[in-house]
């Protein structure tokens, strides 16, 4: 019986342990039921990446690989179509850059404009890996002043996940070898 239970204890640190990463947000972007927000201000975008040789392959977080990438995101309040809407990505400098240093590591620019479908669209073609930061700006006629960053990975050595599956690994480990070891002194 104590066995089951410690058995039980494992299994939930290792489904803990795989499922922690995926709750996490990085920066403004969130991941909700398999659908990846972007929160700006009070609203939220819906926010999704992916390379226009392969448009299934979406990602919601780093871009897996160099080549081109295409941001999409998707207004989901109706307010923000009215609004002008920026997006710039910048090398990640590790701090919040004044305005000219911002500009000085932006690699792609969408210019603030008004978008009536609710849709802002920018691609890229990314050629160096590295750390990057995705700046969404949104301003409105009634002085709103939003902005959200989301910082994100360029071909990524590995990813972000993997010591939440090294520590489950460990943990399955671990519980094989305590079922094993019990046995054999049962016999």
């Amino acid at each position: 019986m104590i066995i089951r239970r410690i058995g039980l204890a494992l299994a939930l640190a290792a489904l803990a342990c795989f499922t922690a990463g995926a709750a996490a947000a990085r920066g403004a972007l969130v991941m909700d039921q398999d659908v990846c927000l972007l929160k700006v201000g009070p609203d939220v975008m819906y926010f999704s990446g992916y390379s226009p040789t392969t448009p299934a392959n979406r990602f919601c977080e780093d871009v897996p690989t160099l080549g081109d990438t295409v941001f999409t995101f998707d207004f989901a309040q109706e307010e923000m179509r009215e609004m002008k809407t920026e997006f710039r990505i910048s090398r990640d400098t590790g701090d919040e850059a004044t305005r000219e240093a911002l500009q000085a590591n932006t690699i792609a620019y969408a210019a603030p404009k008004s978008y009536p479908t609710g849709t802002v669209t920018l691609q890229h073609n990314f050629t160096e890996a590295g750390d990057f930061v995705g700046i969404v700006t949104v301003d409105g006629a009634a002085g709103e002043h939003w902005e959200a960053r989301f910082p994100f990975s360029v071909a990524p050595a590995l990813p972000r996940r993997m010591p939440y599956y090294l520590i489950a690994a460990a943990c399955i480990l671990a519980f094989v070898v305590f079922v094993l070891n019990s046995r054999s002194k049962r016999a």
